[in-house]
């Protein structure tokens, strides 16, 4: 048992996460990210992006509204910008990517729980088969008939491929992700080559721009993850400018309305930085979110930087995590 699950079962046991639900909240905003909402062993992708199952997810949306007020779009807008006060914890829920499986299963659990929720679109993925880089890399290394892969770019990287390759997966996508990876092309030119597999045919992985249209209508707020997913910290600041612009441009041409909403492609530290956040705020966008962890208070609360946190797929983990963040602002552990 993880350090993280003696914790959360002995403060079950002990009736402290019980007696903490019973009081209010902090002020701030709760912002849950996930990319797809599924069963990751039936990937044979990048299992990482699966975030709960589907039952799993309507169990998170029923905790939720049972303690919180779960809001997006100008909603949520309002409480950012300070026009409406924060006088407790609020929950936003958003999806990067849009995954097909965002419009067959989560938008389904959302509506049967009266929720809503942000969809982040990447337009050149949009009603597509792509195969996106993060994507293909789990599938290279998990596929590779070689004992190890080799790397050179943006630097030497060596990885051990042992019958379970998931920490071989992780270290190279890190290092994809890194701020000095300027040529993500060339990387997974070099990964194909050391990697000698070839990538399975797929059907439609992407929403479609229709689907996108009822899940608005139904709601949803439809925002942008920039034009083709690439991790803006890695750009000059002429390409960032045209990422940002040109995926506005095409989702508001697409779904017919304004887009004001904003996911830092992978979204870590080093994925953008104040450069990005300038001109994100420069072409119009009121809300921007990172993805490495925290809670939006009234004393930090930065409307191109807003915190998002990954929910856990356990259930226990989930329930200590979200209430110690809500009422302390931080985890126990």
């Amino acid at each position: 048992m993880s350090k993280r699950r003696l914790a959360a079962t002995t403060m079950r046991s002990l009736g402290v996460l019980r007696a903490l639900e019973m009081f209010h909240s902090k002020p701030g905003i709760l912002v849950v990210n996930h990319h797809r909402v599924g069963d990751p062993v039936s990937t044979r992708f990048d299992r990482d992006v699966f975030s709960a199952t589907a039952d799993a997810f309507d169990r998170q949306l029923k905790y939720f509204k049972r303690y919180f007020p779960v809001v997006s779009g100008e909603e949520l807008e309002d409480l950012v910008s300070g026009r409406t006060p924060l006088r407790r914890m609020h929950v936003a829920i958003t999806f990067d990517d849009g995954y097909r499986n965002d419009y067959v299963t989560s938008f389904q659990v959302l509506k049967a729980n009266d929720c809503t929720a942000a969809f982040f679109l990447v337009p050149e993925y949009v009603g597509t088969r792509t195969i996106p880089w993060w994507d293909e890399i789990a599938y290279l290394v998990r596929n590779s008939p070689h004992p190890h892969i080799t790397l050179t770019i943006p630097a030497p990287l060596t990885v051990t491929l042992d019958r379970d390759r998931e920490p071989a997966i992780r270290a190279v996508l890190r290092h994809y992700k890194r701020a000095d990876n300027t040529r993500g092309d060339r990387l997974l030119a070099e990964l194909r080559e050391q990697a000698r597999c070839e990538l399975p045919p797929v059907g439609r992985r992407f929403i479609t721009w229709e689907e996108a249209r009822e899940m608005r209508d139904a709601g949803m707020t439809i925002g942008s993850h920039t034009q083709t997913h690439g991790i803006l910290g890695q750009m000059p600041p002429q390409t960032q400018k045209w990422e940002l612009a040109e995926s506005r441009k095409n989702i508001e041409a697409n779904i017919g309305g304004e887009v004001r909403s904003l996911a830092y492609p992978v979204g870590i530290r080093g994925a953008f930085d104040e450069t990005t956040e300038q001109i994100a705020r420069s072409l119009g966008y009121k809300m921007c979110f990172s993805f490495y962890g925290g809670v939006n208070t009234p004393s930090h609360m930065q409307p191109t930087n807003l915190l998002r946190m990954a929910t856990s797929r356990d259930d226990l983990l989930f329930r200590a995590e979200t209430v110690f963040l809500s009422r302390f602002g931080r985890l126990p552990y």
